[in-house]
């Protein structure tokens, strides 16, 4: 199956929900909080959702939506085209202006991520996938980083989980292990663009636990199709359900970063 037309709908849809953050950024804008005090929301999330879900189901009535800020997702099913939104990855970089979030819009069916946009509205680069067709930057090829073959060469990156409650999750991982093996590691605050980053070789590595399906599903694919290689943090397939967990690297570094994962 082609499937042009459906990326250049989560494209376009993408590039107007970037206007809605980018004119946003720095001004006063309603903020709250949802499951705790430091998952924050705020009103631009809100409108970015609106736009690219109703963009989406004026395109493909008959597709699923499941958006961040959507409470009330319908079920799914295997066979349906599901779209999974996030509007603004990165909110609490937003609130602290900081410009590095995203916006990621994913497209699924039985279980496969078909297409992706992640949208990084500040330096207006707009990574790009589609399975089987490659990962585009900008429209531009990309691949991952091909010269880090070992850890201790490779530039990682995680991220920890704004609801506290998840600190035992949190806690499989021995951070001190893991820095001491690498070159270095970071904490940019949006994952998506974080695996587009890893998709286009400048970061060579990733994980983080307890993300959901729109925080992924766009660059999971983009690193696969970039040839690089994403499991769960165990070494298994990735399945895109809640409070999942991810690691995406090269490829070539990819079973070494799992046993000290």
């Amino acid at each position: 199956m082609n499937y042009d037309l459906f990326l250049k709908t989560a494209v376009d849809l993408a590039l107007q929900a970037g206007e809605i953050i980018r004119n946003n950024f720095g001004e006063d804008f309603d903020r709250g909080f949802k499951s705790c005090p430091s998952d924050l929301v705020t009103e631009v999330d809100r409108q970015s959702e609106e736009l690219i879900t109703l963009g989406l189901q004026k395109a493909f009535p008959e597709h699923v939506i499941i958006g961040e800020e959507n409470e009330k997702a319908p079920e799914t099913g295997r066979n349906s085209f599901t779209w999974y939104v996030d509007p603004l990855d990165g909110t609490t970089n937003f609130v602290y202006g900081i410009p590095f979030c995203s916006v990621s819009i994913g497209l699924c069916r039985q279980d496969r991520v078909l297409a992706g946009v992640v949208y990084d509205p500040f330096r207006r680069e707009c990574f790009t996938a589609s399975a089987g067709c490659g990962a585009f930057l900008n429209g531009r090829p990309v691949q991952v980083d091909k010269l880090r073959q070992t850890l201790p060469e490779s530039l990682l990156v995680t991220g920890y989980p704004a609801n506290k409650s998840f600190s035992e999750r949190l806690n499989r991982i021995d951070y001190h292990r893991i820095i001491h093996r690498c070159s270095n590691l970071r904490a940019l605050g949006s994952a998506a663009l974080e695996l587009a980053y890893v998709a286009c070789g400048r970061l060579t590595g990733f994980w983080e636990n307890t993300l959901m399906p729109w925080d992924v599903a766009a660059g999971s694919l983009m690193v696969e199709e970039a040839g690089g290689r994403v499991t769960d943090v165990d070494g298994n397939k990735l399945v895109l359900e809640p409070y999942l967990s991810i690691a995406a690297s090269n490829g070539l570094i990819h079973d070494e970063l799992l046993k000290f994962l």
